[in-house]
């Protein structure tokens, strides 16, 4: 398969496509085959720092949309062909692919009258909207709330 490679940190400007191996599943994991992916500020900022936790060369790309092309053992709620979006796991390899993996805990299905396009757009910014407004802030029991600043990815969201 293609990727975008990240051969070192700081290298980020030389990146390149080229070819290595398409992933297998591991238990309780999924392969998508990638239609589109976001591009967030913690792609390019940790692609200059680098992570202790990367081996190279590295794959970026949190925010993922596409379809299951493989399946994992103990995988029973999804099979190949469904349409789905994730938030990458930062310590893994990325979805700046035609495939990759992720765990069958991080998935959501998208909806059919949502593109691939629009789906990617979603995790980074949506999610962290969602977790700061719905879990750590007990929404239910407030009637108005200011959102500060509301102009980047994560303040649009939570408006």
């Amino acid at each position: 398969m293609k990727a975008l490679l990240l051969q070192d940190k700081n290298k980020w400007t030389e990146m390149k496509v080229e070819e290595i191996e398409k992933p297998l599943p591991n238990k309780g994991e999924v392969v998508v085959e990638v239609h589109a992916v976001g591009l967030n500020p913690v792609d390019y900022k940790t692609a200059t720092n680098g992570n202790p936790h990367w081996t190279y060369p590295h794959i970026l790309g949190l925010d993922v949309a596409g379809t299951i092309d493989a399946v994992g053992e103990g995988v029973v709620d999804w099979k190949k062909g469904d349409r789905v979006v994730y938030h990458g796991d930062f310590m893994k390899k990325g979805g700046y692919a035609e495939y990759a993996v992720t765990t069958v805990h991080s998935i959501s299905r998208i909806p059919d009258a949502v593109t691939f396009e629009e789906a990617a757009a979603l995790p980074t910014a949506g999610y962290t909207a969602y977790e700061a407004l719905f879990r750590k802030l007990p929404m239910n029991h407030i009637q108005t709330i200011l959102i500060h600043g509301g102009a980047g990815g994560v303040g649009g969201f939570g408006v």
